[in-house]
């Protein structure tokens, strides 16, 4: 008798067990090209979006909630050659993620940041918490950040978890997710195509810009403007970043939503330059180029030989939220290098695709 109820628990141990793995989400494979991929544990409430990049080796993944935005995590996950993965030792790791923390201490409520390990089967690293004292308290803002870097077989990754709440769940499964974390050799699985991604045609004359879930397309003249390196964006699903040699015309398309207005976004902006110590604009005024909703500003030039003027365009419309940055330098005085980038912001076409 004790032995068929042995047999029948154990029967009902392995059952359970057996449930337990099929409901547990498989791993997902984020594309190293060229070398493998890195197979994460992704709950299966998160949206997840990859992008993978040949030279180095690499893939950025960004993380959100299914609905909202109660969190952010990126990461990028790098393949080290042979050579410099022997030199990325357990030490190093840990030195460069307390390098990290230092630098980030003196905008920290905290005054310190204890290191904390995070290990696997295949991951080794160290990460830290703190929380940001510039942030305004308004609720909008991600106060709480998670940082660090784990080795995971032949790749090294860099995370960065945000947040609003000083207590939430998927903190714990951010870490937990990064330390079951494995690389496996092989075909490198291709990033899905993305509906928000920016989409840029070089015509004839022009450069299109166009996003396949917006409704506006902006046409840009191309003259001797040429297509600027991806980095400049942080790699940003809709940047865009185009020079040809003094003038420079960059930006973002976003939702309308997140726009609220020229006074709220620049605000924004002068407080972000300021907590990174970048030097005050000069000369500035708002106003209307057209449709567009425009910030004009002068930054100072180093022997005051030539000018640096800016302008911040915005258009807002069907949904969609353009934001426009153009800079041009130029030996002329501001006043001529302004008029000539309001000439040129006229000539930027934006229209609702047909």
């Amino acid at each position: 008798m004790k032995r068929a109820v042995f047999i029948i628990a154990a029967f009902l141990a392995c059952a359970l067990a057996d449930f337990a793995a099929a409901q547990a989400p498989a791993p997902q494979p984020f594309g190293v090209p060229g070398r493998g991929n890195l197979l994460l544990t992704v709950p299966k409430d998160w949206r997840a979006i990859d992008q993978g990049l040949a030279d180095p080796a690499s893939v950025l993944v960004r993380m959100r909630p299914a609905s909202g935005d109660a969190f952010y995590l990126q990461l990028t996950s790098v393949w080290l050659t042979p050579e410099k993965r022997a030199g990325v030792t357990d030490e190093l790791i840990r030195s460069r993620v307390q390098e990290s923390a230092k630098r980030m201490l003196p905008k920290a409520v905290e005054t310190e940041a204890p290191l904390l390990e995070l290990r696997g089967k295949e991951a080794v690293g160290w990460y830290f918490a703190l929380t940001d004292r510039t942030s305004p308290n308004t609720g909008s803002e991600y106060k709480y950040v998670v940082q660090g870097t784990v080795r995971t077989g032949e790749l090294i990754t860099v995370f960065t978890l945000l947040h609003r709440d000083p207590a939430i769940p998927e903190k714990e499964q951010v870490l937990r997710m990064l330390a079951d974390a494995s690389f496996a050799r092989g075909a490198a699985v291709a990033s899905a195509p993305r509906p928000d991604a920016l989409q840029v045609a070089s015509l004839d004359t022009s450069y299109e810009l166009s996003v396949p879930v917006s409704r506006l397309v902006m046409t840009i003249p191309k003259g001797k403007l040429t297509r600027g390196p991806a980095a400049a964006g942080n790699n940003h699903p809709r940047y865009f970043y185009f020079l040809d040699g003094v003038l420079q015309v960059s930006g973002w398309f976003e939702p309308a939503e997140k726009f609220r207005g020229v006074p709220s976004f620049w605000e924004g902006e002068t407080r972000a330059w300021q907590s990174r110590g970048l030097p005050e604009p000069l000369n500035v005024s708002f106003g209307k180029v057209g449709e567009w909703d425009a910030v004009f500003y002068d930054m100072a030039m180093p022997g005051g030989t030539s000018s640096n003027t800016h302008i911040r365009a915005h258009w807002v419309q069907s949904g969609t939220w353009i934001d426009l940055h153009l800079s041009l330098t130029s030996p002329r005085p501001a006043a001529e290098a302004r008029a000539e980038l309001q000439s040129f912001l006229q000539t930027i076409q934006v229209k609702e695709k047909k």
